[in-house]
């Protein structure tokens, strides 16, 4: 009988159809929070699917990013965004910073690609993302 490798002994094999929550640039232990956080709160590939829509949004050719034509709550790039956060929320204090430290780069981009809309009251100012306008 072959030999396994040790990390195929200590990494969970993943079923068949299973979403991979792994995320590429995190450690396997700031993963292992996020996918403990998945299972408490949301739900398996939530943090994957919410980074593959923020990216895609980043990923537009352009100096500004255009806005929707539709706008479908739910499905809007920031609401990708929103998941991070609550995951970000979530995560004990070394994962957050592995986290924070991966967005840093795409949010800086989003700011930059934008431009402020006026705050009427009420809003939460600490998600920034819903009060920057793509629509030019």
């Amino acid at each position: 009988m072959p030999r396994r490798r040790p990390h195929d002994i200590r990494r969970p094999r993943t079923t068949p159809g299973s979403p991979r929550t792994d995320i590429n640039g995190l450690s396997q232990r700031a993963n292992a929070a996020i996918r403990y956080v998945e299972d408490v709160h949301l739900w398996p590939g939530a943090t994957a699917k919410a980074l593959a829509m923020y990216t895609w949004l980043l990923r537009r050719p352009g100096r500004w990013l255009d806005g929707d034509p539709v706008h479908s709550p739910g499905i809007e790039p920031e609401d990708g965004r929103d998941t991070l956060q609550d995951v970000i929320d979530l995560l004990p204090p070394a994962p957050r910073r592995e986290l924070a430290r991966l967005l840093k780069p795409f949010d800086d981009d989003y700011y930059r690609r934008t431009t402020p809309l006026p705050l009427h009251g009420g809003e939460d100012p600490a998600r920034w993302w819903w009060h920057r306008d793509r629509e030019l």
